[in-house]
């Protein structure tokens, strides 16, 4: 993550674009072997997932590798929208690459239920919840949260 280039992580509202009050994160562009390293360790968990949700799924869209330094943060949203057909998200997962209060301050995952749920990051923590979850990263204040995101259709 600290050697790849990265660009301005987009939001999809009406196409792909850069919002910054939205969102403010980097997208890294890492290399293919480890690409293909993450989408079989993220495939490996997809039974396990769908069993924990009672829900069938048939694939993933394909790892984003998400670098937030201080500043960073991910206002609340949803990652599936009805007027997204060309994304047919079922369950949303994160897995952190970096920990609170070692790499990071701040930048904990907030899902919202009936009460929101703060999680803080901790490298290799494996998170995954319904797509249509509202959620948001809050800010990160110091150092850098780093983490790969993934969604099974």
């Amino acid at each position: 993550m600290d050697r790849a280039p990265r660009s301005p992580a987009e939001i999809y509202a009406d196409g792909f674009r850069v919002d910054e009050a939205a969102r403010r994160a980097f997208d890294v562009d890492v290399e293919d072997a480890l690409i293909e390293e993450v989408v079989r360790a993220i495939d490996a968990a997809r039974p396990q997932v769908a069993a924990f949700f009672n829900v069938t799924l048939s694939g993933a869209e394909g790892p984003g590798f998400l670098r937030y330094e201080p500043g960073g943060f991910y206002g609340q949203h949803r990652d599936v929208s009805p007027e997204w057909e060309q994304f047919p998200r079922r369950i949303s997962v994160v897995v952190f690459l970096t920990t609170a209060g070692e790499d990071c301050e701040g930048g904990s995952l907030r899902v919202y239920g009936p009460e929101p749920l703060d999680i803080a990051p901790r490298a290799g923590l494996f998170v995954a919840f319904p797509s249509e979850t509202p959620h948001e990263v809050l800010p990160v204040t110091a150092g850098v949260r780093d983490a790969i995101v993934d969604w099974f259709y």
